[in-house]
């Protein structure tokens, strides 16, 4: 299944890097036609839903990565305590979330790839000059058109799809594949990215979630033991709580024995009381003694 996944991403990319860098004109042929239904009176009265559906999905990546990061505070902090997923899975979001949509589309592509985006281009009333995916000599400054950062985010929710039970992890997978579409197409609408953009971006967020999963639990030569995670972890909370506490803290140490009170610091009433039931004590021994056969 993975091998699977890995030829079907890289074939699509190659796929669609071939056939728009041969027609390039492609892109604005899509996107004249997403700019001409934009236009209708009766799609008009949905912009709300594209708001709308551009507010809630930071909102859904908050929900997603929230287990993972109560797992990692509580295996910092608390590491005999129950989390709610395992600590492989939890590095698993985190690094494909920070990798995929985060360093790779919206750090490196949308910042170096000075590609305009569609409402920008000269052919839809803008002032730049259009681009093909493939050069990225555009006269954007930043924020730019390759690849969709809103596409990458959503496309990403399959690496959460991934880690739920095997019974629903196919209608996960669907579902996280209807979302990236849908969002895919909003941006096309709204004239913010070309059609390569969006499929370029899935691709590189599949390519990154397949290269993380592969290395935190395919592949013999870099998969670890969730025990080895939970103690590195345990280990640097102890740490941090170290450096919190101050130089003068010395935490481990053990507990002072309690201390003894001796018979002399008694006052003098217990002292008489203690000694009459000393010598009761006595006499009744040594009567018991005599009258033993």
């Amino acid at each position: 299944m993975a091998r699977t996944s890995f030829i079907i991403l890289a074939s699509l990319g190659v796929l669609t890097g071939i056939i728009f860098a041969i027609d390039p004109s492609l892109d604005l042929q899509v996107a004249s036609f997403f700019r001409d239904l934009l236009a209708k009176p009766e799609v008009r009265r949905f912009d709300w839903v594209v708001e709308a559906a551009r507010q809630i999905g930071p909102l859904l990546i908050i929900a997603a990565t929230a287990p993972a990061v109560v797992t990692l505070t509580m295996k910092t902090y608390w590491p005999l305590r129950a989390t709610p997923i395992s600590t492989r899975a939890a590095l698993f979001l985190i690094i494909s979330l920070a990798l995929g949509p985060g360093l790779l589309v919206n750090a490196i592509l949308k910042e170096s790839w000075a590609r305009p985006r569609p409402g920008m281009v000269t052919q839809f009333g803008g002032d730049y000059t259009f681009m093909p995916w493939w050069d990225p000599r555009g006269t954007c400054d930043s924020n730019c058109s390759f690849v969709s950062g809103e596409t990458s985010s959503a496309v990403w929710m399959t690496a959460p799809a991934m880690l739920t039970p095997p019974p629903w992890r196919y209608a996960a997978l669907a579902a996280a594949g209807l979302y990236g579409t849908a969002v895919a197409s909003m941006r096309m609408l709204t004239g913010g990215h070309f059609l390569s953009d969006v499929i370029f971006a899935a691709i590189f967020t599949g390519l990154v979630i397949w290269t993380v999963h592969g290395f935190l639990f395919r592949w013999p030569a870099t998969r670890i033991d969730d025990r080895a995670f939970d103690t590195v972890l345990a280990r640097f909370g102890r740490a941090i709580v170290r450096f919190f506490a101050g130089p003068g803290a010395r935490p481990n140490e053990p507990t002072p024995p309690v201390e003894q009170t001796s018979h002399a610091s008694l006052p003098r009433d217990i002292r008489m009381v203690s000694r009459k039931r000393f010598v009761a004590s006595a006499s009744t021994d040594r009567s018991s003694r005599n009258t033993t056969p």
